[in-house]
């Protein structure tokens, strides 16, 4: 095996260990994750054009979405596959799926370059928020191409670049920054370059989807209290976990805090915290003749 080979499964063996690790803390989360993001599988899903009977991929799919949405959406007749190269992830997503009495989706562990499906296999194949954290999105897009049926869709879903995307993890960023004076976590840097949206929409076409359709969507991310905000990315973050799980009570109550202060301009009459994000959409057709 070639040293890039090797340096690619020590990738995708710790992206495996980190998301197993904050899967429980995705559970714990999982409304007020949802609470925001639910409008944006439901747009993907309608830019999708997902119908009953349909087959469709859902690659990331973490704790099961935009997958059982999808699932709903095609019914007993269509079939959803949704893969995840975490194992517990893909436990809570299982749990999800029985407590919505869905049966017709199939939870597969894989990593995209584990997908082996023959072309043609799905009418509709949708990622929320996974293309950016894969080493290789080029290659991947077109991948997902090959798999589509005959004018298939992909729609997918990246967060803006920079503070405008993610505001509490860029503030969260910086204050990790001050107070410990270590680089900052990685905090799933894009590996598109550029703005996300000029970006997602280059590499779209040039992998060959066409009517490619690429838009901006504002969600909220909603916690009981700024206080709460650094329990909530320890728990639910790979790299907060990861550089806050050596430090000290003391180092992590001064991260909370400093935090909380920080967020101070996110905070409701209630005490509640409402921070706005921003994510980019896309949507891209195959249109190849039929065989």
């Amino acid at each position: 095996m070639s040293t890039q080979s090797n340096d690619l499964a020590r990738y995708k063996e710790g992206q495996r260990r980190q998301w197993d690790s904050v899967a429980t803390g995705w559970k714990k989360w999982w409304r007020a994750i949802e609470g925001g993001a639910q409008h944006v599988s439901q747009r993907m899903v309608e830019l999708a054009e997902v119908k009953p009977g349909q087959r469709v991929l859902d690659i990331a799919t973490g704790i099961g979405e935009p997958a059982l949405l999808a699932a709903s959406r095609v019914g007993t007749a269509g079939l959803v596959v949704a893969t995840d190269l975490s194992s517990q992830m893909l436990d809570i997503a299982r749990e999800r799926a029985n407590t919505l009495g869905l049966t017709n989706v199939e939870f597969i562990e894989s990593d995209v370059e584990g997908l082996n499906f023959p072309d043609g296999s799905f009418d509709a194949i949708l990622c929320r928020w996974g293309v950016t954290s894969l080493p290789n999105p080029s290659n991947t897009l077109v991948a997902i191409r090959r798999m589509l049926t005959p004018s298939g869709s992909f729609v997918t879903a990246v967060w803006e670049a920079g503070p405008k995307g993610r505001p509490m993890a860029s503030i969260a960023t910086d204050v990790a920054r001050e107070l410990f004076d270590l680089p900052s976590p990685r905090l799933g840097v894009p590996s598109l370059p550029e703005s996300a949206k000029g970006a997602l929409e280059k590499e779209m076409i040039h992998a060959g989807f066409t009517d490619v359709r690429v838009e901006e969507m504002a969600l909220a991310l909603e916690l009981p209290s700024a206080e709460d905000c650094a329990q909530y990315l320890m728990d639910v973050s790979p790299e907060f976990a990861t550089l806050l799980s050596d430090k000290s009570s003391g180092q992590q109550n001064e991260f909370q805090q400093r935090l909380a202060e920080k967020l101070r301009q996110y905070v409701m009459v209630d005490g509640s915290v409402r921070v706005p994000n921003v994510t980019i959409c896309a949507a891209g057709r195959v249109h190849l003749p039929p065989r």
